[in-house]
């Protein structure tokens, strides 16, 4: 059975008063913007009711996991993002990543235990460069990572042109054995840039930027003050090891995720690479999006999530 086929009959199961409701969401919007957000919410109520009404017990869940996924892509479509490096503007394709939220009626209770750090997780949105970053998950963690930089014989030669050429055959092989291999592991030393996405349950966006506020304190040089952020809406606070090129930073963001819990952004990079990582860097928070279900499914924009308070001391 072709997957779209096996969607429909996973429709079926739900009872229709509760799928008109659905999809009669998005008849209530009254301008462009509240258009997307009750079309996007209403497709993604949907999903959470084929979890409510499919019995439990039957192997479904790979086949709703993929569903989710194509649901995510087709709620955030791939796009451009402009950015500028070096007073430079490029247009640099964005793929979007993330998950839907949790909630109890997603783990049947005769076949696994539910703990209570997987009941009623709100979801989210994040577009990633994915030419330039990879994705991967640890426990309770979603990390966008730089892919790692593998420097050739051809790079060594290309940038090595001048020096080389008046060495002997014999002498510029063993030349640019020695620049890949001490150049590999400059790159492979280099501390990892990274931003890191986790969701704390039971605290508010204050107190989780005041505690890591303290712990930041602890091991870094520099703390800034906790600030407001726009872009996601919530909190925000830098530290730094120092000034030196390779001196490492930590943006941390705080956004409200719906549910009496916060997601904790973390973006670790150097200081040399404000100008680059650290501009891809934020160009991919500004567009993290909280995904929050109860009976149905809202999806925040950044206006509709979260803070109103000015710098936070």
């Amino acid at each position: 059975m072709m997957p779209d086929q096996r969607l429909l009959e996973l429709i079926g199961n739900i009872p229709e008063k509760m799928l008109d409701e659905a999809l009669n969401m998005k008849k209530i919007c009254r301008s462009r913007k509240r258009r997307v957000f009750y079309i996007s919410a209403a497709a993604a109520c949907m999903v959470v009711l084929f979890m409510r009404f499919v019995p439990a017990g039957q192997v479904m869940a790979t086949q709703i996991r993929e569903q989710v996924e194509r649901l995510l892509e087709e709620l955030f479509p791939p796009k451009d993002i402009p950015m500028t490096f070096e007073g430079m503007e490029e247009n640099i394709p964005h793929e979007i990543y993330g998950e839907l939220s949790k909630e109890t009626e997603e783990f049947p209770e005769e076949t696994e235990e539910i703990s209570r750090e997987n009941v009623d997780k709100a979801g989210f949105a994040i577009y990633v460069d994915m030419d330039s970053f990879e994705t991967t998950e640890e426990e309770n963690c979603h990390i966008i990572r730089g892919k790692p930089v593998v420097y050739t014989r051809e790079d060594a030669i290309r940038n090595n042109e001048m020096l080389l050429a008046d060495l002997s055959e014999e002498e510029a092989e063993q030349k640019i054995q020695e620049i890949v291999e001490k150049t590999q592991e400059f790159y492979d030393n280099l501390p990892t840039e990274e931003i890191r996405i986790t969701q704390i349950q039971e605290i508010s966006v204050e107190d989780a930027a005041g505690e890591m506020r303290e712990e930041l304190s602890e091991h870094y040089a520099d703390v800034s003050d906790i600030m407001v952020s726009e872009l996601p809406k919530g909190l925000y606070l830098r530290a730094d090891e120092g000034t030196a090129w390779d001196c490492e930073v930590k943006e941390v963001y705080f956004v409200d995720n719906g549910l009496g819990g916060v997601f904790v952004i973390t973006a670790s990079s150097i200081v040399d690479a404000a100008e680059g990582v650290g501009v891809r860097f934020h160009s991919m928070i500004e567009t993290f999006r909280v995904l929050q279900s109860f009976d149905s499914v809202q999806i925040l924009t950044s206006e509709e999530a979260g803070i109103t308070t000015g710098v936070v001391k």
